[in-house]
C-alpha cells in the first residue's frame, strides 16, 4: 500500500472513531442518583423583583424565607433593579427593601440576604440596547457608590449579574476590585459567571470564559455562581457530562490557584423552550446529576459550597421533589 493510501486509510479511522466517540458521550447515559455527601444545606435561589420591590404581608414573605431555609438554602438573591445608564439603581421601595431584610433576620437569621443587581452591557448586539457600559469610569464610580449604599442598609453583601460579560473583559476586573472594598470585610461579593470552557474562543467571547478569566475573576470574588444552563447542548447525557466536567474543572483548578472564591453551580428549573435551552435536555434531574457526578470525580469537592437553582419563580414541587430527592438525598419535607 502506498504512503498515500495509508494515510487515507487511517485519516478514515480517525474520523470514524472521532464520530463513535462523539455518538458515545452524546447518548450514552451518565451520571448516576446514589447517595452522595456533597449537600451541606449551603444552596441559594434567585428570587424574583417584587421581594424587594412590592409590598407583602409579612406572613407571605415569612412562609417564603421558611421554606427556604428548611430546603436547605442559605443564600437568597432577590432581584433589586437594574444600573441605569447613570450608574444608578432607578426609584425603588426602599421601606419594602427593609421591610424584607428585616423579616429575614427574623425567620431565617442563618440565610444571607445578597441582592441582586445588574444590568444588560452596552456593546452587546441584542434588541435591547444595554445601560452598563464598563468601560465608563464614572458609571463604574457610581455603582460601587450605590452598592456601599446596600451594604449600609444592612445586606450581606450583593450578587452582581451584568450580562454578557466577554472572555478576558478588564473593565470588569476592574469594577470587581472597586466592588471589593465598597462590599468590606465581613461581607459576601457574589457574581453570577458565564459558563467555563476548557480554552478561550475567539469567536465566542460573550459564550464561555476560560480557565485563565475565570482564576483573574475568582483572584477578586467570594462567591462565583455558574450559570450551568442555556447552553445549547443538543441531549441529556451530554449536558450531564458538561455540567459535570464544569463543576470539576471550576472547583478543581481554584484550589489549585489557592483562591478562596467558593462556587456555586446555577442549575434550571425553568422550561422555556429554544436553541439554547433545550426543555428535555436542561432539566433539574440532569444538572444535578451532572454536579453530583463531577463532585465524585473532584473528591473532596475543591472550593464546591452548593446547587443555586434558577429560579425560585419557576421551581414547582415536582422540580422541589427533584431537588429534595438527587441533591439532598431525602423526601420532600413539603
Amino acid at each position: 500500500m502506498s504512503r498515500r493510501g495509508l494515510a487515507l486509510r487511517l485519516g478514515g479511522l480517525a474520523v470514524v472513531a472521532a464520530g463513535a466517540g462523539l455518538v458515545y458521550f452524546a447518548y450514552v447515559p451518565a451520571g448516576d442518583a446514589d447517595p452522595h455527601p456533597f449537600n451541606h444545606d449551603r444552596n441559594a435561589v434567585w428570587l424574583e423583583h417584587r421581594w424587594l420591590e412590592r409590598p407583602h404581608p409579612e406572613p407571605e414573605m415569612e412562609a417564603l424565607l421558611e421554606k427556604l431555609h428548611r430546603r436547605g438554602i442559605a443564600y437568597v438573591y432577590p432581584h433589586l433593579i437594574p444600573f441605569d445608564g447613570e450608574g444608578t439603581l432607578s426609584p425603588h421601595d426602599r421601606e419594602q427593601m427593609r421591610v424584607f431584610l428585616a423579616v429575614a433576620r427574623r425567620v431565617a437569621p442563618d440565610v444571607k440576604v445578597l441582592p441582586w443587581v445588574g444590568g444588560l452591557r452596552v456593546g452587546y448586539k441584542r434588541q435591547r440596547p444595554g445601560t452598563v457600559s464598563l468601560p465608563d469610569l464614572t458609571q463604574r464610580q457610581r455603582i460601587v457608590a450605590e452598592v456601599r449604599g446596600l451594604i449600609d442598609e444592612g445586606f450581606d453583601g450583593i450578587h452582581l449579574n451584568i450580562e454578557p460579560i466577554n472572555d478576558g473583559n478588564v473593565e470588569y476586573l476592574a469594577l470587581l476590585r472597586a466592588l471589593r472594598t465598597a462590599v468590606g470585610p465581613g461581607h459576601v461579593l457574589s457574581l453570577a459567571a458565564t459558563r467555563p470552557s476548557p480554552v478561550h474562543i475567539p469567536l465566542a467571547p460573550n459564550f464561555v470564559w476560560s480557565p485563565e478569566y475565570y482564576a483573574r475573576v475568582a483572584a477578586v470574588a467570594d462567591q462565583i455562581v455558574i450559570m450551568a444552563y442555556d447552553t445549547a447542548i443538543p441531549t441529556p447525557p451530554l449536558y450531564r457530562r458538561y455540567v459535570a466536567w464544569a463543576t470539576a474543572s471550576v472547583a478543581g483548578a481554584l484550589v489549585a490557584s489557592g483562591s478562596d472564591a467558593r462556587v456555586l453551580m446555577g442549575v434550571p428549573t425553568y422550561e422555556d423552550y429554544g436553541f439554547m435551552h433545550r426543555s428535555g435536555v436542561e432539566t433539574l434531574d440532569n444538572a444535578l446529576l451532572g454536579v453530583v457526578a463531577g463532585l465524585r470525580g473532584l473528591g473532596a469537592g475543591g472550593t464546591f459550597e452548593g446547587v443555586a437553582l434558577y429560579a425560585e419563580w419557576t421551581t414547582d414541587p415536582a422540580d422541589w421533589e427533584v431537588y429534595e430527592r438527587v441533591w439532598r438525598n431525602q423526601a420532600d419535607p413539603d
